[in-house]
């Protein structure tokens, strides 16, 4: 039975295709081993001992497992990344795309959705389970380039040849699971093979916040142009705190039986940075990078800014200033200076 919840507009869903999909590939096995499997992975990133040593997919139940408890949630982080910087180039139309540490390609299906214009598709992955079940399931796709997307199974520390260029290159949940002493040259080379657009997403957790940071000055070092979430080019003036972003996605059924979550929806957070070969045609003062408080007295926003951190406060009294601030959304992106 489906849970009706009241309409949303902040509320996504897994693409049609992709749920069904996954849910097929789910009744393949008796319902406790993939259960069993996916409680197996969630306990092993629970107990890592270092965020760059991820659990690795060895066998198809353990692929099964990954698209039952985290593929749902991972799509919704790229999703709003990928979104909120489409936003901000409107005209950008990208034609091809490389996902680097693809997994089961839930970046492939994100991209699809946000850039139309998109029709050849790269992914690169390590595991060869994963490299099976993502083909297995962007054969359900009415998307031709999703369907005919070319898969390799690579390491991403392998050294990689000069000359290949894509409009569009992604590094979605893959710098927080390699090595640190690997990131540097993952991030020049995948800057390096982005004639337009690189796209960094991690977990909004203060480990994935830094890595994400990290790559963002190396980037702005080498001649990136911030596109989102950042309204300048300037180093993160955040002290003690943590940049990241929500995204509600309305869970499947089989997400929810993987997490043992009875709640129909969760914010999946993530941080990300979109750094590009061109300015965003959008420039906007500011962002929202936390979700505003109020109390009796006033309204509050916390905003990153081209003035830096600004801590934006509305008292009660000016009732059409305390209800703007009191609306804004975390993540919404602001013009001008309030």
């Amino acid at each position: 039975m489906i849970e009706r919840l009241p309409p949303d507009p902040r509320m996504i869903a897994l693409p049609t295709e992709l749920r069904n999909a996954i849910a097929q590939a789910l009744n393949t096995v008796p319902e406790t081993r993939w259960l069993n499997a996916a409680r197996a992975l969630s306990e092993q990133y629970r107990n890592l001992q270092s965020a760059d040593a991820a659990p690795i997919v060895r066998t198809r139940l353990d692929a099964l497992g990954y698209a039952a408890l985290l593929m749902p949630a991972t799509y919704a982080q790229l999703y709003g990344a990928m979104h909120a910087a489409a936003a901000l180039v409107p005209s950008w139309q990208p034609k091809t795309m490389l996902d680097m540490g693809s997994g089961p390609g839930t970046a492939l299906w994100a991209a699809i959705v946000c850039w139309q214009s998109l029709h050849d598709l790269t992914a690169w992955e390590r595991e060869p389970m994963l490299i099976a079940l993502g083909r297995d399931l962007a054969r359900a796709s009415a998307n031709p380039a999703l369907r005919h997307a070319h898969w390799v199974q690579r390491n991403l520390s392998a050294p990689i040849e000069r000359g290949i260029t894509f409009d569009l290159v992604v590094l979605g949940h893959v710098l927080g699971e390699i090595p640190p002493e690997e990131r540097g040259a993952v991030v020049t080379s995948a800057w390096r093979m982005a004639r337009g657009m690189l796209l960094i997403v991690e977990p909004g957790t203060p480990g994935g916040f830094s890595v994400v940071r990290a790559a963002r000055d190396r980037l702005l070092a080498d001649g990136a142009v911030t596109i989102a979430p950042c309204a300048h080019n300037l180093p993160c003036p955040l002290n003690d705190d943590w940049c990241h972003f929500p995204q509600r996605l309305r869970r499947p059924e089989f997400q929810r039986r993987a997490r043992g979550a009875p709640s129909p929806w969760e914010d999946a957070k993530y941080s990300y940075a979109a750094l590009a070969r061109f300015p965003p045609e959008r420039p906007i003062w500011g962002r929202v990078i936390l979700e505003p408080s109020f109390n009796k007295a006033y309204a509050e926003v916390l905003i990153s800014s081209r003035d830096g951190i600004v801590r934006h406060r509305a008292l009660k009294r000016d009732r059409d200033a305390f209800r703007w601030v009191k609306h804004l959304e975390w993540g919404q992106t602001l013009e001008e200076k309030p």
